[in-house]
């Protein structure tokens, strides 16, 4: 049996997916041994007999290669290059050439050059170290806070550097795995202190309700997924307690600051009418851009050339209607269904994984560009109260192209060891 599993084992160039699939052949052998002897033969004849009917070692390890072995999701990787040379063609009108134009661009290639890293250096660490880790980034975010540029008293790189905080997230829920409703509670406690800890770097409480509903999201999957024990109607109600908080204090927020410059915002959005030359003056300009739109082309809004020297245009959450004016209909449509078939592209890998951490960490990584799309989208349209939204490849600066790269990163990573780990985790080395 050592021999015929040795020889099969070396047709596998992925050496840490031998060791997986050979206990796993040295099981079943052992198993159909075990049965032959319960008919009456001897051990080594049964042994014996289940090696060879397992067929040709070389011609099953050739087989086992195919399938355990590293691949690339190429249309991740297309529709991610494709969105971001659209979003560089987006940034230039409103920021000129050289800074939407060429440093964006070389900030694109330092985010294909991180994503290529995250890439090859598997993400099974993350289960190693995501307490440290989130400890060290929290640390080193509170020390960074102090050297970065600061507008209107706000860091705006803040908004888009605290989403790292989720896989990290991925990594505390793994080693918290099977510790039942005592690791439910710990999770909702990381996710809530989470919550405070973005609202004060970011200055943005949309972000940290954002981070928040994914953090939640993936506990909740990973209740459901058994990676937290057994007693899941127990773990379920727990967390479903806890969704009540958020809410509270989100009521409690817009209580407190009910004449405040949010809760106007917010006024403006449901009474457009009357607050249409004060705090409604953003949605007069976004119906005025889509109603006077044309298919291809500028648009002949009643703004006409002053439109990118308005507030709407310094604010990345309102690129992809800026570059609606300037290209016209088609083009925008176009953005929305790359944004689609990036989603599609990471509930794909999502739906792929078996593995426990896989799973986690391809969940938090899709929420994030799930609801940052969503969000870009409505607010870009007037459906959704305008806020900050840091919207894959077009949001403008180094930190955005940085953060999207190490999130697709990481989906591409899990979905490049998605057929080589058997039961547990391995680190392949090709």
């Amino acid at each position: 049996m050592e021999e015929f599993i040795r020889i099969l084992t070396e047709q596998m160039r992925c050496a840490k997916a031998r060791d997986g699939v050979a206990r796993e052949l040295s099981a079943h052998i052992s198993d159909q041994a075990e049965a032959f002897e319960q008919a009456g033969m001897e051990h080594d004849k049964a042994v014996a007999k289940a090696v060879r009917e397992m067929g040709d070692p070389v011609e099953i390890g050739v087989w086992m290669d195919r399938i355990h072995r590293p691949q690339v999701n190429w249309r991740m990787l297309l529709v991610t290059f494709a969105l971001s040379v659209m979003g560089i063609l987006c940034l230039i009108p409103v920021y000129g050439v050289e800074r939407g134009g060429f440093r964006q661009g070389m900030f694109m290639l330092a985010g294909f050059a991180v994503m290529v890293a995250v890439y090859f250096v598997d993400y099974s660490i993350i289960g190693r170290i995501g307490a440290a880790a989130y400890l060290v980034m929290s640390i080193a975010l509170f020390i960074g806070m102090h050297y970065m540029r600061t507008i209107n008293g706000r860091i705006p790189v803040m908004s888009i550097l605290v989403y790292l905080y989720v896989p990290a997230f991925a990594g505390i829920l793994y080693q918290l795995r099977m510790g039942g409703c005592r690791a439910v509670v710990e999770a909702v406690m990381v996710s809530v202190i989470t919550f405070v800890v973005c609202t004060f770097l970011s200055s943005s409480i949309v972000v940290s309700f954002n981070i928040l509903l994914v953090m939640i999201v993936m506990l909740f999957a990973a209740i459901r997924k058994g990676v937290m024990g057994t007693d899941k109607k127990r773990m379920t109600a727990i967390t479903a307690a806890a969704v009540i908080l958020p809410a509270v204090v989100f009521v409690w927020y817009l209580a407190a600051g009910r004449e405040g410059f949010r809760m106007m915002r917010i006024k403006a959005f449901f009474q457009r009418d009357q607050y249409r030359n004060t705090y409604n003056y953003i949605y007069t300009v976004i119906d005025d851009i889509l109603q006077n739109a044309r298919l291809v082309g500028e648009g002949g809004a009643k703004n006409g050339n002053n439109l990118l020297d308005l507030p709407l245009s310094a604010d990345s959450s309102f690129v992809p209607l800026v570059a609606m004016h300037v290209y016209g209909i088609i083009a925008g449509i176009l953005l929305v269904l790359m944004m689609i078939v990036l989603v599609l592209q990471a509930v794909k890998i999502v739906r792929g994984q078996k593995n426990q951490l896989g799973f986690l960490v391809s969940m938090g990584c899709m929420m994030v560009i799930l609801l940052n799309c969503l969000e870009g989208m409505l607010v870009n349209v007037g459906l959704f109260p305008s806020t900050t939204v840091v919207i894959p490849f077009l949001t403008v600066g180094g930190g955005a192209a940085i953060v999207y790269a190490v999130l697709i990163g990481l989906l591409l990573s899990v979905h490049r060891y998605e057929k080589v780990y058997t039961r547990e985790i391995y680190v392949c080395k090709p």
